[in-house]
């Protein structure tokens, strides 16, 4: 009995570690300098504060307000993917706890708490998504150096000397 449990446990496990050492291995440094350049161009490119696509400077300034640097591209699909995989585990999970329950009754002890788990976790990536939107909604970024017009400037200025 304790067997089987100890099964369980090591196939959840390793639905969650081995997609994780996979890409750790995909992500190593490689020996020729060719794809080592290339790993070091990606690693700059994930930590540049800009967002692709963004231009530098709007065609008025007094009408367009800066926006904060947000997560590149790249970073926000990892995430999803993340998420993701962890909703597909947890549903390979109830799933075989459910099989595994309808043989040995214990086991349904631990798909009634795979579904708690399940639920709760949906929950928190709802209220993820509306904080997001409430703070899209409801924040507005004042307009950074980058977006001040050269007039007012300007005017002081001519009003200094």
């Amino acid at each position: 009995m304790s067997l089987v449990v100890l099964l369980i446990l090591a196939v959840v496990w390793a639905v969650f570690l081995v997609p994780q050492v996979l890409r750790h291995r995909a992500e190593k440094t490689p020996a020729d300098s060719i794809g080592a350049f290339r790993n070091q161009l990606n690693v700059l490119e994930r930590s540049t504060p800009g967002v692709l696509g963004r231009p530098s400077r709007p065609s008025n300034p007094s009408v367009g307000m800066g926006r904060p640097l947000g997560r590149p591209v790249q970073q926000r699909e990892l995430v999803r993917r993340r998420r993701q995989n962890i909703l597909f585990g947890l549903l390979a999970a109830m799933g075989v706890t459910l099989l595994l329950g309808l043989l040995v009754s214990k086991f349904l002890l631990v798909h009634v708490a795979l579904d708690l788990l399940f639920v709760a976790y949906c929950a928190g990536l709802v209220r993820a998504r509306n904080v997001v939107a409430e703070r899209e909604m409801k924040v507005r970024y004042l307009p950074g150096p980058a977006f001040q017009s050269a007039e007012p400037q300007l005017l002081l200025r001519r009003s200094g000397s």
